[in-house]
C-alpha cells in the first residue's frame, strides 16, 4: 500500500473534520429545535381551522400595549342569506401584528379601516393608542363591528360607518392619517371605486396599509391601476413584519400619495 507524504493525513482529516458549529447545525436534535417557518405560521393561521372556529366562536388575539399584555376578542359571523360572512383572515392578523411591532404608526392618529369584517386591524390600532378609529363596511355588518368595539371596551375611540367604495364619503373626518384594509383584492370591478375611495381618504401624509392573502384575483388589475394614479406603492419586506406572524401567502403593502398638485375641488387626486 502506498504511503502518503508527511502532512497528507492531517490535511485529509482537516477536510473531513467539521467545525463545532457545522456539527451542531447538522445535529438532528438541533434541526428539530430550529423553528420551521411553515410550522410556526401554521400554529396561528386561520384558514385551515374548522368552520366553528372561523365563523361561530370568538377569535382571541393577544397583543402587548406599552409592555402590558391583553387579549382582544373578535366575534365572528356565519354566512347570511346574502352570502355575507365575517371571519378573521390571516392577513388581518399579519397586519395587526405589524402595527403592534410599530405602534408609532397609529398612536395618536386618525385611522379608518375599509371592508373591516370583524375589525381586527382597526381595533388593534385603537388598542395601541390611535386617537380615533372608524370601522367601515356594508350596513349589514356594522352590528358585528359595534359588538367587537364594545367587547374590547373601545367604544370611546372606535366608531362604525357604512361605506360603499367610490361613493360620497359621509364621514366627519375626510382625511385620515392611516388607512387600513385587508383582503380587498377579490373583484376587478371593485378596483376603480376602491382607488377613488383610497385617494379620497388620503391627504399628503396619509399612510395606507393593505394586506391580503390567497384571495387576490384583482391584484394584477389593481397594480396596473395604481401605476396610473397618484399613489405610490411598496411591498413591506419580511424584516419589517412581526418575526412570527408572517407567511408566504400574505403580502403587506404601504401606499402613500405622490403629491397633491392634481387635487380637484372634491379633494380627490386624479
Amino acid at each position: 500500500m502506498a504511503r502518503g507524504r508527511k502532512g497528507d493525513r492531517p490535511l485529509e482529516l482537516h477536510k473531513r473534520k467539521k467545525t463545532a458549529s457545522q456539527a451542531h447545525d447538522d445535529n438532528p436534535v438541533t434541526q428539530e429545535r430550529r423553528p420551521n417557518p411553515f410550522l410556526r405560521s401554521w400554529a396561528w393561521k386561520r384558514e385551515h381551522r374548522p368552520d366553528k372556529d372561523r365563523f361561530k366562536n370568538p377569535y382571541h388575539h393577544d397583543i402587548t400595549v406599552g409592555g402590558v399584555a391583553r387579549t382582544l376578542v373578535l366575534h365572528q359571523a356565519p354566512f347570511s342569506s346574502a352570502g355575507f360572512a365575517s371571519t378573521v383572515w390571516d392577513s388581518a392578523i399579519v397586519l395587526a401584528k405589524y402595527l403592534e411591532k410599530w405602534p408609532e404608526t397609529v398612536v395618536g392618529k386618525q385611522c379608518i379601516e375599509l371592508g373591516a369584517g370583524c375589525g381586527l386591524a382597526g381595533i388593534a390600532a385603537a388598542a395601541l393608542g390611535a386617537k380615533k378609529t372608524i370601522l367601515t363596511d356594508f350596513p349589514e355588518n356594522l352590528p358585528l363591528l359595534d359588538r367587537n368595539a364594545a367587547a374590547n371596551s373601545l367604544t370611546d375611540v372606535v366608531s362604525t360607518a357604512p361605506l360603499t367604495w367610490g361613493s360620497e364619503l359621509a364621514l366627519e373626518v375626510l382625511k385620515f392619517d392611516v388607512v387600513l384594509a385587508t383582503d380587498i383584492m377579490y373583484y376587478d370591478d371593485a378596483v376603480e371605486p376602491l382607488l377613488v375611495t383610497l385617494q379620497g381618504l388620503s391627504g399628503k401624509n396619509t399612510k395606507i396599509f393593505m394586506a391580503y392573502g390567497r384571495n387576490r384575483q384583482a391584484e394584477a388589475t389593481f397594480m396596473r391601476a395604481v401605476e396610473k394614479c397618484t399613489l405610490s406603492m411598496r411591498k413591506l419586506p419580511d424584516s419589517e413584519l412581526d418575526d412570527v406572524y408572517q407567511c408566504v401567502d400574505v403580502d403587506v403593502y404601504e401606499l402613500s400619495t405622490r403629491g397633491i398638485e392634481n387635487e380637484n375641488e372634491n379633494g380627490i387626486l386624479t
